[in-house]
């Protein structure tokens, strides 16, 4: 209760000394009658190591609402689904929307989903002999409801609903399952939430930023009387920043870098637990390799724009989880890094497909082919 108390009064002095420093950009409002909506839709093999191969169809729909001026930033839609060698599927329609003026910020995410993982349980320091197979399928529907409150910068709520269900748990490498009922969340349920979301968004574009900033804070509670079956808080802040160093032609080279904490405390499930590694964060480490309550993670990435629409990448990040911050150990940060081609395949609103090939400890790697800048 005391950290929500301590985040609230964050966000609030956010919002206050936001509004009072942040200077209004003079905007347009001419209607952007030149803008052309945009859709790119096509099959396609990707591989990583939470999924081995996958095939699938990717469709990014990138437009702007009717009556937008020329200040508002382009919307787009995003629609994945896939089927993988290690049975998963997966059906993904992701939505950044800006009104006229960006008087409103429309930010979700709907999904289905069936995707058996590796879980190696909780903590920073979890062998690999831990490696249990766990099967789940759930639905989750996140929606934020977001207000401008001066130029880039917004506040508003966000609701989540997700159910998983068909929960079961594999044996370990020396046959044994452990006490699966340990697990939080292995039982499967509801979960139901509210939250306060404070956005402040300067960069240039939201696909493939190459100038200014992204921050977003947000508390989000789960409890009964919203028909969750668990009760648990979380405080997540995610900020970014992207410094345009070309010498030459605007966006040729960018640096970005960013920085993550996630804290949940209550009732958590083990997949709302803060989880290192995956595609976008710690890349080279397994999603979910380590878990626990708590998280902080900070990464870099310089982005090289080379010859035609063919551009390079290289980044390196680090992470820490633990339970709470008596228990933080430096030992346990994990370092990763790794090197990456794009293919620009919108050179108006700069949409890219990316590949990947990151390096995590203990020797683990991996392969990401994907849709979009990592951050």
């Amino acid at each position: 209760m005391q950290t929500s108390k301590s985040l609230l009064l964050i966000l609030f002095s956010l919002f206050i000394s936001s509004s009072i420093l942040a200077q209004d950009d003079s905007i347009s409002s001419e209607i952007d009658t030149l803008y052309k909506k945009k859709i790119t839709a096509f099959p396609y093999p990707a591989y990583a190591q939470e999924t081995s191969w996958e095939f699938g169809l990717v469709s990014v729909f990138q437009f702007k609402t009717p009556n937008a001026t020329l200040a508002t930033r382009p919307s787009n839609a995003t629609f994945i689904g896939f089927y993988t060698l290690e049975n998963q599927m997966r059906l993904k329609l992701e939505h950044t929307i800006f009104t006229k003026d960006e008087n409103w910020l429309f930010e979700g995410t709907w999904e289905y989903a069936k995707y058996p993982e590796k879980y190696y349980g909780i903590g920073g320091d979890t062998p690999n002999s831990n490696e249990q197979l766990m099967d789940w399928t759930k639905v989750d529907f996140r929606q934020q409801f977001l207000k401008k409150i001066r130029d880039k910068m917004f506040f508003g709520l966000q609701y989540r609903y997700a159910n998983f269900w068909d929960i079961s748990v594999g044996p370990r490498e020396d046959g044994s399952y452990g006490d699966v009922s340990e697990i939080p969340g292995s039982a499967g349920g509801s979960l139901s939430g509210l939250g306060f979301v404070y956005k402040w968004d300067t960069r240039d574009l939201v696909l493939t930023p190459s100038g200014g900033h992204y921050i977003e804070a947000k508390i989000e509670t789960y409890n009964s009387f919203l028909g969750s079956d668990y009760k648990f808080e979380r405080i997540y802040l995610d900020a970014r920043k992207y410094f345009d160093v070309s010498r030459e032609k605007e966006g040729k080279t960018v640096l970005a870098f960013q920085g993550i904490y996630n804290s949940t405390y209550g009732d958590v499930p083990f997949r709302e637990m803060a989880l290192m590694g995956g595609l976008n964060m710690m890349r080279g480490v397994y999603e979910g390799r380590y878990r626990d309550n708590n998280m902080i993670a900070f990464q870099a990435e310089v982005r090289q724009h080379m010859f035609w629409r063919l551009g390079m990448t290289a980044f390196v990040a680090t992470a820490n989880v633990y339970e709470n911050s008596s228990d933080f150990n430096f030992s346990e940060t994990k370092l990763s890094g790794g090197v990456g081609v794009r293919l620009l395949i919108n050179e108006e609103d700069k949409a890219s497909l990316r590949a990947d090939y990151g390096i995590g400890p203990d020797g683990s790697s991996g392969i990401y082919l994907t849709f979009g800048e990592a951050f």
